[in-house]
């Protein structure tokens, strides 16, 4: 009986260190968010004012709550995401390993111990890792680019921090691919290299750079040879304001060119040179001396109408006309003039000129009226003539003239574009 209660008292000892040893597996603790250390991306991007600049976040929960706008599925973007914030700022993510995340997907960055950089007047976030500092929230969030005027992205073409439009996802309307026979492509798809097109306006003479990878999914593919929309990102390198396409099938571009159809409403004439033609359009050029004559030129992504009488190292007299066609203002309220204009080397100012009885041959076959206009300051630098009045001229049969003349001794090499009468 004594052997008996003393392995019933081990028993019961043994069960109670069992139950002793069993572990309690409670709900480990999650991380709480201190929501009182969100940063929106404008407070980001004053963090860091100047260029080259950084700014680099401590230890401490201070987050960031952003959506995808563009990624990197079409490969014309690699390692980099761009995001917006529910004020509607945006900013570029460098990314330290591809992949993973998408467009609409809703992100909250921890910012420890991440950088802000100001490079070149881009501003971005930098080494960002994915699954260290980025924790995806939802999917599927609607994303719309934002239409905006090329005058507003060139607006931000001045440095700042400030720029509302870096980084964004917009959509441009009415703008054409300036066209570029020796890569008609958007990128060398065979040598991987990256390729700056350009697109613009058809009336603004306003251009931007459209910067696409050797490795985009239509590196290959033709430009278009239309008008329309596009959509993209942009980006900023010191005062260049470029596109990054994010999806190709976003580029609408199959309308009609520019002054390929009937003008605008309120648009008399308008002529862009793009289709490297001087006399496209009814436009004429008279010889009234020598036999100097306008022609196209393209310097960069502009095409132009070009005069010079330098000719085989020496200046040649001449004087030259080049002549609109006759234009009806009979039913215009308040009709302007204006044009772009540069010149290089002394010699004869541009003269710009109108007519309401000239029809045809020399120009001293009719009475012509100068037209004071802004010049250009010289070195090639592009300048606006101004708005000129042609408020007493509302007549039928009007003619718009530039006359170029040269001596032996001097001659100027000046160019005109983006001529436009209008409302």
């Amino acid at each position: 009986m004594k052997k008996i209660s003393i392995y019933s008292t081990l028993f019961l000892t043994g069960i109670l260190l069992l139950n002793s040893c069993k572990k309690e597996f409670d709900t480990p603790p999650l991380k709480t968010v201190n929501d009182g250390a969100q940063l929106s991306i404008q407070q980001l991007k004053a963090r860091v004012p100047s260029s080259p600049s950084s700014f680099k976040f401590g230890m401490g929960d201070t987050n960031l709550y952003a959506t995808i706008i563009a990624d990197e599925t079409s490969g014309n973007i690699y390692k980099q995401l761009f995001v917006k914030d529910d004020l509607g700022a945006a900013i570029q993510l460098n990314l330290v390993n591809s992949g993973g995340l998408f467009v609409g997907d809703r992100i909250r960055i921890n910012l420890n111990k991440l950088y802000v950089i100001n490079a070149s007047s881009m501003i971005y976030i930098d080494s960002v890792d994915i699954e260290k500092s980025v924790v995806k929230i939802s999917s599927g969030t609607a994303v719309t680019p934002k239409v905006v005027t090329m005058s507003e992205i060139l607006a931000g073409t001045v440095p700042t921090n400030s720029n509302s439009l870096q980084g964004q996802l917009v959509q441009i309307n009415n703008v054409e691919f300036i066209p570029n026979a020796i890569i008609p492509t958007f990128a060398d798809a065979i040598g991987k290299a990256t390729v700056n097109q350009y697109i613009k306006t058809c009336v603004a003479g306003q251009s931007l750079t459209v910067r696409s990878s050797g490795y985009a999914n239509f590196a290959s593919k033709l430009l278009p040879t239309g008008n329309g929309n596009f959509v993209a990102v942009v980006t900023q390198y010191n005062s260049t304001m470029q596109l990054t396409i994010r999806n190709y099938n976003e580029i609408q571009m199959t309308g009609p060119l520019c002054g390929s159809g009937p003008p605008p409403a309120g648009t008399y004439l308008t002529k862009n040179f793009d289709d490297n033609s001087i006399t496209s359009g009814g436009w004429s050029s008279q010889n009234v001396n020598g036999t100097i004559n306008w022609t196209t030129a393209t310097f960069g992504n502009q095409t132009f109408a070009k005069i010079t009488n330098f000719v085989a190292s020496a200046n040649v007299p001449c004087e030259t006309w080049l002549i609109s066609p006759a234009l009806s203002l009979a039913t215009s309220t308040n009709p302007i003039l204006v044009f772009q204009n540069a010149y290089k080397f002394a010699g004869a100012p541009l003269q710009a000129y109108i007519s309401t009885n000239y029809t045809s041959g020399a120009p001293s076959t009719a009475t012509w009226t100068n037209l004071p206009f802004t010049l250009s300051s010289g070195n090639y630098v592009f300048v606006s003539s101004g708005n000129i009045s042609l408020s007493a001229y509302k007549v039928n049969n009007v003619r718009i003239a530039f006359k170029y003349s040269g001596t032996s001794t001097d001659g100027s090499t000046w160019e005109i574009d983006d001529v436009l009468v209008k409302e």
